[in-house]
Order: structure tokens, then sequence, then C-alpha cells
């Protein structure tokens, strides 16, 4: 069974990753859907182990404050949960769909869950560049994607659509890009995309032409019924290259590998992978390897 998990805040962008998730999950054969809350409370106060005659009237207020957004935030994850089951039956899906709440960090919740739900692929929504500070990238996605070994497909805010029609592969003739190709491929088997693999050359296109020569022999040599599409791209700076690239090219999704000891700066240093995720127009898949660069 294939098991998404999908980190959800209300906020529209985690809404919109949690429809892109249904899509994913009701075109597969069998998929198991986790809708993931995780609550913080900003107003509890540190001493919890006061007695209720030693309340003060303010502490009461704040009590009741934090009651009610408990209550409002279930009450959310519920709405989602069911208007997501009503969809997935309308499409008469064998999807099964769960939800979970649960007090605590969600960049601890996530990785705590994931050990426990053992999901094949996380789906976090993204907000702009203007929204940072309160983006799962600026602080939680960071700490996912470091500490997972699983998949984590990113979707930007403004990204509506769910089609899956071309898939791009950004190769920087790593080790894992050969592995990384597969798992893409079986990933989205469901929707048998056109695939496309390409690098960026920033210096030596000769030399990298070959290296690509070289990655699509393999391939073919060990995975004989693989369809990709092969293309060395030139350009100075990588993010702005392959995002004229996905633009061109009508990519409706974007795939890239990190190294776990390099973090996101595998084939981007971090700042461009952080423009990258930030500012790409389509969902970005992050693969993972243990590989030391």
């Amino acid at each position: 069974m294939f098991r998404i998990l999908v980190p959800v805040d209300f906020t529209t962008d985690s809404i919109n990753a949690s429809h892109y998730a249904l899509a994913l999950a009701t075109a597969a054969p069998q998929a198991q859907l986790l809708l993931l809350h995780c609550f913080q409370d900003y107003l509890a106060d540190a001493d919890t182990d006061a007695s209720a005659w030693e309340i003060t009237p303010s502490e009461a207020v704040t009590e009741r404050v934090i009651n009610r957004n408990v209550t409002e935030a279930e009450n959310e994850l519920e709405e989602l949960y069911q208007l997501l089951r009503s969809q997935a039956a309308s499409r008469n899906a064998h999807t099964r769909l769960e939800r979970a709440f649960i007090h605590g960090l969600p960049e601890d919740v996530i990785v705590d869950e994931t050990k426990r739900f053992k999901p094949n692929l996380v789906i976090m929504g993204t907000k702009g560049e203007a929204n940072i500070s309160r983006s799962f990238f600026g602080t939680v996605t960071t700490k996912v994607v470091q500490e997972l070994n699983i998949p984590v497909l990113t979707i930007p805010g403004s990204y509506t659509g769910t089609q899956l029609t071309k898939v791009a592969y950004a190769s920087n003739f790593d080790q894992a890009d050969g592995r990384a190709i597969i798992q893409l491929q079986q990933l989205l088997e469901p929707f048998n995309p056109q695939l496309l693999c390409v690098h960026i050359s920033k210096t030596n296109k000769q030399q990298d032409q070959e290296k690509l020569n070289a990655l699509k022999e393999k391939l073919a040599k060990h995975h004989s019924q693989a369809s990709i599409n092969f293309t060395l791209q030139e350009g100075d700076n990588v993010a702005d290259a392959l995002q004229t690239y996905v633009k061109e090219q009508q990519v409706n999704l974007l795939a890239l590998t990190t190294h776990k000891r390099s973090g996101l700066g595998s084939i981007f240093n971090p700042s461009l992978s952080q423009k990258m995720v930030l500012e790409s127009e389509v969902p970005l898949l992050v693969f993972h390897t243990s590989d030391e660069v």
C-alpha cells in the first residue's frame, strides 16, 4: 500500500497540498493518506503543575482561549478530512484516509510521525518568499528534509493543477541519479508521464555531454524499458536555467536529489536551493541519499 503523509496547518497552501496529495493517492491502486496537524500552544503557561485554585483570572482567560483554539483546530481538521473523504468516494478510489491531531512542534512531530506511519512520500505546501518566516521551508521543511530518508514533495501555494504529463529530473551526474530516476518512474507510474532528464551545464559542455550520454547508457543497460529524454541545457545560474527549462517544456513536476550530509546543497548551494523551492512555479520532489558528496 502506498502511504502519503500531509502536514496541514489549514492555510491555503497546506489545503492545496492536501488536494494534490489526494490526486496522487486516488491514482494509485491502493493508497493510505494521513492528514497531520501539529498544534502548538503559544499561549500556554510554562507552569502546568499549578492547581486549579492557584489559577489567576488572567490565566483562566488564557486557558479558555487555548481550549477554544484546540477545538477550532480539531474542527478544521475534521472538516478537511470529511471533504477529502467525500472527494475520494466520488472518484470510486480505494484510498484509505486518516487524520492525526498531535500537540508539539511541527518539525519534531512530523519526523516522529513518519517513523510510526512509515510513509512512502511526504507532501508539504510552501509559501512565497515574502512569507518565508511562516513557511514550512523557513523552519520546518529544512529540518524535515535533513532528517527524513523518504522523498518530500513541496507544492507551491500558487499551484492548483494536478496534471502530470511531463516530469523533469535535474541531474548533477551524481551516483544516486540512476536510483532516483527509477524511483521517480515507479512513483508516478499511474500517471505515465513523459520523463525528461536535464543537466544545467555551466562550464565544460563537451564533458557534460559525455557524462549525460554515460547516464543514458547506464539506464538503458539496466532498465531497458525506461523511456527518457535526455537534455543538456546551458546556463550560468542553475536555478534560473531550471525554471526557464520548466516553463519552456511545460513541465508539471521537477525532481532532484539531495545528500544527507550536504542537505539541500547537492546540485545547488543552499541559497540557490532555497530560491528554487520558494520560487518554483511547479511542484518540487526532493529525493534523499546518504551517500557522501
